[in-house]
Protein backbone atom coordinates (compact mmCIF):
# COMPACT_ATOMS: atom_id res chain seq x y z
CA UNK A 1 0.00 0.00 0.00
CA UNK A 2 1.39 3.37 -1.35
CA UNK A 3 2.29 5.70 1.72
CA UNK A 4 -0.28 8.27 0.21
CA UNK A 5 -3.16 5.55 0.71
CA UNK A 6 -2.24 4.69 4.32
CA UNK A 7 -2.04 8.42 4.92
CA UNK A 8 -5.75 9.22 3.55
CA UNK A 9 -7.16 6.02 5.29
CA UNK A 10 -5.58 6.77 8.80
CA UNK A 11 -7.10 10.67 8.40
CA UNK A 12 -10.88 8.67 7.49
CA UNK A 13 -10.25 7.15 10.22
CA UNK A 14 -9.47 9.52 12.93
CA UNK A 15 -12.09 11.73 11.49
CA UNK A 16 -14.28 8.55 11.69
CA UNK A 17 -13.51 8.49 15.66
CA UNK A 18 -13.92 12.34 16.51
CA UNK A 19 -17.23 12.29 15.00
CA UNK A 20 -18.19 9.13 16.96
CA UNK A 21 -16.58 9.94 20.50
CA UNK A 22 -16.97 13.74 19.94
CA UNK A 23 -19.42 14.16 23.21
CA UNK A 24 -16.93 12.29 25.24
CA UNK A 25 -13.65 13.87 23.50
CA UNK A 26 -15.27 16.99 23.86
CA UNK A 27 -17.15 17.08 26.60
CA UNK A 28 -15.43 20.02 27.31
CA UNK A 29 -14.63 23.29 24.44
CA UNK A 30 -11.39 21.95 23.05
CA UNK A 31 -9.57 25.19 22.84
CA UNK A 32 -6.19 25.20 21.13
CA UNK A 33 -4.81 28.36 22.40
CA UNK A 34 -2.58 28.77 25.09
CA UNK A 35 -4.27 30.12 28.18
CA UNK A 36 -2.40 33.04 28.37
CA UNK A 37 -2.96 33.55 24.53
CA UNK A 38 -6.49 32.79 25.46
CA UNK A 39 -7.39 35.04 27.98
CA UNK A 40 -5.30 37.95 25.73
CA UNK A 41 -7.98 37.01 22.77
CA UNK A 42 -10.66 37.17 25.05
CA UNK A 43 -9.97 40.59 26.41
CA UNK A 44 -9.22 41.87 22.58
CA UNK A 45 -12.84 40.99 22.32
CA UNK A 46 -14.45 42.64 25.28
CA UNK A 47 -12.20 46.08 24.98
CA UNK A 48 -13.26 46.29 20.87
CA UNK A 49 -17.58 45.73 21.87
CA UNK A 50 -17.97 49.42 20.61
CA UNK A 51 -15.65 49.09 17.73
CA UNK A 52 -17.66 48.84 14.63
CA UNK A 53 -17.67 45.54 12.51
CA UNK A 54 -17.71 41.75 13.66
CA UNK A 55 -15.61 38.76 14.89
CA UNK A 56 -13.68 36.45 12.69
CA UNK A 57 -11.38 33.49 13.58
CA UNK A 58 -9.19 32.50 10.59
CA UNK A 59 -8.64 28.40 11.19
CA UNK A 60 -10.74 27.41 13.98
CA UNK A 61 -9.94 23.30 14.40
CA UNK A 62 -13.40 22.41 15.60
CA UNK A 63 -14.26 25.36 17.08
CA UNK A 64 -13.12 25.14 20.97
CA UNK A 65 -12.27 28.94 20.89
CA UNK A 66 -15.05 29.67 19.30
CA UNK A 67 -17.41 28.26 21.60
CA UNK A 68 -15.65 29.61 24.54
CA UNK A 69 -16.23 33.32 23.43
CA UNK A 70 -19.06 33.03 21.60
CA UNK A 71 -20.50 31.87 25.57
CA UNK A 72 -19.00 35.16 27.26
CA UNK A 73 -19.92 37.32 24.48
CA UNK A 74 -23.69 36.32 25.86
CA UNK A 75 -23.25 36.72 29.06
CA UNK A 76 -22.12 39.82 28.74
CA UNK A 77 -24.09 41.64 25.93
CA UNK A 78 -21.94 41.68 23.07
CA UNK A 79 -24.43 41.63 19.84
CA UNK A 80 -21.76 41.03 16.72
CA UNK A 81 -21.44 38.48 14.31
CA UNK A 82 -18.48 35.37 15.01
CA UNK A 83 -17.32 33.40 11.79
CA UNK A 84 -14.95 30.82 11.11
CA UNK A 85 -12.88 30.24 8.33
CA UNK A 86 -11.06 27.04 7.78
CA UNK A 87 -10.26 24.30 4.76
CA UNK A 88 -11.80 21.94 7.39
CA UNK A 89 -9.02 19.85 6.11
CA UNK A 90 -5.75 20.82 6.87
CA UNK A 91 -3.06 22.27 5.29
CA UNK A 92 -2.66 23.33 1.54
CA UNK A 93 0.39 21.47 -0.23
CA UNK A 94 2.30 24.27 -1.67
CA UNK A 95 1.86 26.41 1.27
CA UNK A 96 3.16 23.60 3.85
CA UNK A 97 5.90 22.95 1.18
CA UNK A 98 6.85 26.66 1.84
CA UNK A 99 6.67 26.02 5.22
CA UNK A 100 9.19 22.94 5.40
CA UNK A 101 12.18 25.55 3.73
CA UNK A 102 11.69 28.24 6.22
CA UNK A 103 11.92 25.61 9.14
CA UNK A 104 8.83 23.47 9.68
CA UNK A 105 9.07 19.76 10.10
CA UNK A 106 7.26 17.33 8.03
CA UNK A 107 6.24 15.84 11.41
CA UNK A 108 2.90 18.60 11.27
CA UNK A 109 1.90 17.58 7.90
CA UNK A 110 -1.36 16.23 8.69
CA UNK A 111 -1.88 17.98 11.87
CA UNK A 112 -5.48 19.50 11.16
CA UNK A 113 -6.32 17.04 8.59
CA UNK A 114 -8.61 15.03 10.59
CA UNK A 115 -11.15 17.51 11.00
CA UNK A 116 -14.21 18.72 9.04
CA UNK A 117 -17.01 21.31 9.12
CA UNK A 118 -19.58 18.53 10.30
CA UNK A 119 -17.61 17.75 13.01
CA UNK A 120 -16.81 21.60 13.99
CA UNK A 121 -20.17 22.04 13.62
CA UNK A 122 -21.27 19.26 16.03
CA UNK A 123 -18.56 20.57 18.74
CA UNK A 124 -20.81 23.96 18.71
CA UNK A 125 -23.94 22.78 19.03
CA UNK A 126 -22.51 20.89 22.02
CA UNK A 127 -21.94 23.81 23.59
CA UNK A 128 -24.64 25.89 22.58
CA UNK A 129 -22.86 28.45 19.92
CA UNK A 130 -24.84 27.25 17.16
CA UNK A 131 -24.57 31.39 16.39
CA UNK A 132 -21.30 30.87 15.47
CA UNK A 133 -21.02 30.87 11.06
CA UNK A 134 -18.60 28.90 9.57
CA UNK A 135 -16.94 29.65 6.25
CA UNK A 136 -15.23 26.96 4.42
CA UNK A 137 -12.28 28.02 2.16
CA UNK A 138 -8.60 28.81 1.65
CA UNK A 139 -7.97 32.77 2.75
CA UNK A 140 -5.12 33.25 0.33
CA UNK A 141 -7.94 32.71 -2.77
CA UNK A 142 -11.13 32.72 -1.02
CA UNK A 143 -13.65 35.64 -2.35
CA UNK A 144 -13.58 38.14 0.50
CA UNK A 145 -17.14 38.78 -0.61
CA UNK A 146 -18.54 35.96 1.80
CA UNK A 147 -16.80 38.51 4.72
CA UNK A 148 -18.53 40.88 6.68
CA UNK A 149 -16.76 44.48 5.11
CA UNK A 150 -16.08 45.59 9.01
CA UNK A 151 -14.42 43.74 11.81
CA UNK A 152 -13.53 44.77 14.93
CA UNK A 153 -11.57 41.96 16.32
CA UNK A 154 -9.44 39.00 14.31
CA UNK A 155 -7.97 35.79 15.19
CA UNK A 156 -5.82 34.11 12.58
CA UNK A 157 -4.66 30.41 13.85
CA UNK A 158 -3.43 29.19 10.61
CA UNK A 159 0.69 28.38 11.63
CA UNK A 160 1.83 28.61 8.35
CA UNK A 161 3.86 31.51 6.91
CA UNK A 162 1.96 32.28 3.47
CA UNK A 163 -1.66 31.88 4.98
CA UNK A 164 -0.63 34.27 7.82
CA UNK A 165 0.69 36.73 5.41
CA UNK A 166 -2.34 36.55 3.20
CA UNK A 167 -4.65 36.78 5.42
CA UNK A 168 -2.97 39.79 7.61
CA UNK A 169 -2.85 41.54 3.99
CA UNK A 170 -6.07 40.86 2.77
CA UNK A 171 -8.36 41.55 6.19
CA UNK A 172 -6.45 44.61 7.65
CA UNK A 173 -8.33 46.77 5.26
CA UNK A 174 -11.67 45.48 7.00
CA UNK A 175 -10.69 46.33 10.65
CA UNK A 176 -11.80 49.38 11.95
CA UNK A 177 -10.29 52.01 13.65
CA UNK A 178 -9.92 50.91 17.74
CA UNK A 179 -9.55 47.36 16.31
CA UNK A 180 -7.24 44.59 16.19
CA UNK A 181 -5.77 41.52 14.39
CA UNK A 182 -4.13 38.77 16.98
CA UNK A 183 -1.63 36.27 15.22
CA UNK A 184 -1.23 33.15 17.02
CA UNK A 185 1.85 30.87 16.69
CA UNK A 186 4.49 33.76 16.57
CA UNK A 187 6.89 32.99 19.43
CA UNK A 188 10.47 33.16 18.48
CA UNK A 189 11.62 30.08 18.32
CA UNK A 190 8.97 27.34 17.03
CA UNK A 191 8.21 24.82 14.22
CA UNK A 192 5.22 26.76 12.91
CA UNK A 193 6.57 29.66 10.41
CA UNK A 194 3.52 31.88 11.38
CA UNK A 195 5.80 34.34 12.85
CA UNK A 196 7.54 34.97 9.22
CA UNK A 197 4.49 35.68 7.66
CA UNK A 198 3.46 38.55 10.40
CA UNK A 199 7.37 40.11 9.83
CA UNK A 200 6.77 40.02 6.32
CA UNK A 201 3.67 42.00 6.62
CA UNK A 202 4.78 44.48 9.40
CA UNK A 203 7.51 45.45 7.22
CA UNK A 204 6.18 45.66 4.15
CA UNK A 205 2.97 47.86 5.48
CA UNK A 206 4.45 49.71 8.08
CA UNK A 207 3.02 48.30 11.29
CA UNK A 208 5.08 47.62 14.36
CA UNK A 209 5.77 44.55 15.31
CA UNK A 210 4.15 43.76 18.81
CA UNK A 211 4.50 40.58 20.29
CA UNK A 212 2.41 39.60 23.15
CA UNK A 213 2.44 35.80 24.91
CA UNK A 214 3.89 34.69 21.53
CA UNK A 215 1.24 36.37 19.86
CA UNK A 216 1.89 39.32 17.15
CA UNK A 217 -0.42 42.13 17.16
CA UNK A 218 -1.95 44.88 14.53
CA UNK A 219 -3.43 47.58 16.51
CA UNK A 220 -5.53 49.58 13.69
CA UNK A 221 -4.93 53.25 15.62
CA UNK A 222 -8.09 55.16 16.40
CA UNK A 223 -7.49 58.60 14.91
CA UNK A 224 -4.24 59.87 14.24
CA UNK A 225 -2.12 58.86 10.94
CA UNK A 226 -2.93 55.25 10.22
CA UNK A 227 -0.01 53.03 8.46
CA UNK A 228 0.03 52.29 4.83
CA UNK A 229 -2.86 50.37 4.38
CA UNK A 230 -2.81 46.93 2.36
CA UNK A 231 -4.22 46.41 -1.10
CA UNK A 232 -6.66 42.88 -0.63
Amino acid sequence: MSRPVLDRLVIGAKRLAKGVLSPILFKYPPVGLHPERLQLWLRSVLESRDVPGDILEVGCDVCGTSAVTWSMMGRTGIRKRYLCIDTFSGFVDDQFAEDLRLGNSPRNRYAFAANSEWLARRVLAQHGAEGVELVRGDMTTMSLDRLPSALAVVLIDVDLAIPVYEALRRLTPRVSPGGVVLVDDCPESDDWQARKGYERFCTEYGFPQTYEYGLGLVRIPRRGREPSSPTP
